[in-house]
């Protein structure tokens, strides 16, 4: 398979309560949790981009208007962000690798100021580094080039 510089991104948000006292009940509380997904298509035939969005539907709606804590793998573990992240990222790796795709990162955020990320290659802000930093320099390069030759023409002009 080629070098794959881009990735698939899909947002699904739930609505799901969670206890993180769990023998304090009353420290029940709700949220609108933010799932981000990227994925990259690991055959290049034909795009198979195009189911993710009934997988990633089918995959959490399980999750809606629940209390989480009542839900496995919840019951066993407390449902922060982070074994949130660690679940949903290794149990959906197999289910996108069986549809042709590569679970590159999962974030999972529960306001707009927290967020966890997990994945299995280094991050770089928001998106996912995907080259070689050779690759990332020939390709500056190719831009720098094309932005002279378009001024070039410009001056021609």
């Amino acid at each position: 398979m080629r070098e794959r510089h881009e990735a698939y991104l899909y947002h699904v948000t739930f609505n799901a309560m969670h206890n993180l006292v769990v023998d304090d009940p009353r420290r029940m509380h709700a949220h609108t949790f933010c799932v981000g997904i990227y994925v990259i298509e690991e055959q290049e035939d034909h795009p198979v981009f195009l189911g993710s969005e009934k997988i990633l539907d089918r995959y959490f709606s399980r999750y809606r208007g629940i209390r989480l804590n009542e839900l496995s793998p919840f019951i066993e573990i407390v449902p922060t962000l982070e074994n949130m992240g660690e679940f949903f990222y290794w149990d959906l790796k197999p289910i996108f690798k069986r549809n042709g795709m590569k679970l590159l990162l999962l974030e999972v955020g529960d306001s707009p100021i927290s967020t966890y990320r997990i994945g299995e290659r280094p991050m770089i802000g928001n998106v996912y580094s995907l080259t070689a930093e050779n690759a990332v320099d020939e390709y500056c390069e190719r831009v720098r080039q094309r932005y002279r030759q378009a001024l070039s023409e410009e001056g021609e002009k």
